[in-house]
């Protein structure tokens, strides 16, 4: 278990993925979403778990980041 809040990311386009990449690479547990799936891939390649709605992406976390355009 980590002692690391965990983070649901909603948005991950030319801010939000490299943001969420970040955090990945500094061990946050993180859960993404993001309309487009195919943006979210990477992310899930580097331990990402995958949300299918953005309130699965909150659901479980303790910190909630959204970036989003409009």
């Amino acid at each position: 278990m980590s002692s690391l809040p965990s983070i649901g990311f909603v948005g991950l386009g030319a801010m939000g993925a490299p943001m969420a990449m970040r955090l990945l690479g500094a061990d946050f547990p993180l859960a993404v979403w993001n309309r487009s799936p195919e943006r979210a891939a990477p992310l899930a390649a580097a331990g990402a778990r995958l949300a299918a709605a953005p309130g699965e992406a909150a659901a479980d976390s303790d910190v909630v980041i959204s970036v989003l355009f409009d």
